[in-house]
């Protein structure tokens, strides 16, 4: 069997997932947008991968404004064509997208339709719902009826995909009221590349370049948008101010918030770093941070809390009850989850957490005991290979569908 998986984003565990597949023997062709800013995994190809696996970078076109509905849209109409045409090229058995806008990804589907090619639906977030956060600041009421289009899109996605992969059962109740069967969604939590996040003393390389002496860092490493509650990080730093220093490595909207605040001498702002270097930064902290808005909680699950857990530290989280990261926290037992909407809770935890070193030292092991655990990639990849190999069988569904 021939695979494509593509992730828009380039994360660092769907390119695991690919290097898994090739060793097993399947012929893999990871795509992915080449030049999207945000983290990214080890997309360059490696002398110890497998023959069986070939790496393709999409180039992203240089007029792609991540905050600019237009150019965005028009940036990823070109996008959408040049995956097609490697689609078309590498002649795969089965397609596996994820992390993919949502016109995009229809695009997609329809080609592989089109030469009868299996497809599967990997759903990181609900994309409309998350457009229609973003826009309804500016557009109040009117963001859902702008939005509605791309609900249309993701309804079709997800009914006219061979099978659909959800990473948290929150999702599975809108794919069900849209008609989906149950056969048909997949539950798989998100992991991270355990093998990649090695346990590092906090005295390390990084952190001796960044000058780190003995306060406790909190440290947040990742994409910042808006909807991961900026302000947050600047009132913990606030708060901490002769207790300890906060770090926030990330770009964007929200590292743009952070900059035009009154500066704080205990708040440091630095760029993403190379992925190589990814367990000295996490080992540098002594707390880990993510953050997401309370409304965001029922379209986005911030992924980078599963990376903290490989690093052995504490994270601290502020996140609605409900959304999956909260509930990865609570049950590793490897952080401290507060509501983003009760600052008194998010500092008083921090606080705790400054001052109480054996505290933080046990939260620690509890966070990669877990990892160890729930991310092993031999088990994951074989849910993914059952449902590739069901999808690819699938014939008498996509002829249906056509």
């Amino acid at each position: 069997m021939r695979i494509l998986i593509h992730d828009f984003a380039g994360h660092p565990f769907q390119i695991q997932l690919s290097r898994e597949l090739a060793r097993r023997g399947y012929c893999v062709t990871h795509a992915y947008a080449e030049g999207l800013p945000g983290p990214k995994g080890k997309l360059k190809p490696a002398n110890a991968d497998p023959s069986r696996l070939r790496i393709r970078g999409i180039q992203l076109a240089s007029h792609f404004r991540k905050y600019s509905p237009v150019r965005r849209l028009l940036a990823q109409r070109t996008y959408a064509r040049d995956l097609c045409a490697l689609i078309h090229d590498e002649k795969p058995d089965v397609v596996l997208s994820g992390n993919t806008p949502i016109d995009v990804q229809s695009e997609a589907l329809s080609f592989c339709l089109g030469q009868n090619i299996s497809f599967v639906h990997w759903v990181q977030d609900v994309y409309y719902r998350a457009l229609e956060f973003l826009l309804r600041p500016k557009l109040g009421p009117l963001a859902q009826v702008v939005t509605f289009p791309f609900r249309q899109l993701e309804k079709r996605v997800v009914l006219g995909s061979d099978s659909v992969i959800v990473i948290t059962p929150g999702f599975r109740s809108l794919l069900s009221d849209w008609g989906l069967a149950d056969e048909n969604i997949v539950v798989a939590e998100n992991w991270a590349p355990l093998d990649e996040v090695k346990l590092l003393p906090r005295s390390n390389a990084w952190s001796t370049e960044q000058g780190f002496g003995d306060e406790p860092i909190f440290l947040y490493s990742g994409t910042l948008g808006i909807k991961h509650r900026p302000d947050l990080l600047y009132e913990l730093a606030k708060s901490l101010r002769g207790q300890a220093r906060v770090v926030v490595l990330s770009e964007g909207l929200g590292r743009h918030h952070l900059e035009r605040m009154p500066a704080l001498e205990n708040l440091m702002l630095l760029g993403f770093q190379p992925y190589e270097r990814l367990s000295e930064v996490l080992a540098s902290a002594d707390v880990l941070i993510a953050t997401l808005e309370s409304d965001a909680g029922q379209f986005a699950v911030p992924s980078k809390v599963l990376t903290y857990l490989c690093a052995g530290r504490p994270v601290l989280l502020a996140a609605p009850r409900e959304n999956l990261a909260a509930s990865v926290i609570e049950r590793s037992g490897g952080g401290v989850v507060t509501n983003p909407d009760d600052l008194g809770s998010w500092v008083a935890a921090a606080k705790k957490l400054a001052l109480d070193r054996p505290y933080r030292e046990e939260l620690g092991v509890h966070a990669r005991r877990y990892a160890e655990s729930a991310f092993d990639i031999h088990s994951i990849a074989g849910v993914f290979e059952s449902v590739l190999n069901k999808a690819f069988h699938n014939d008498s569904y996509r002829a249906r569908v056509a």
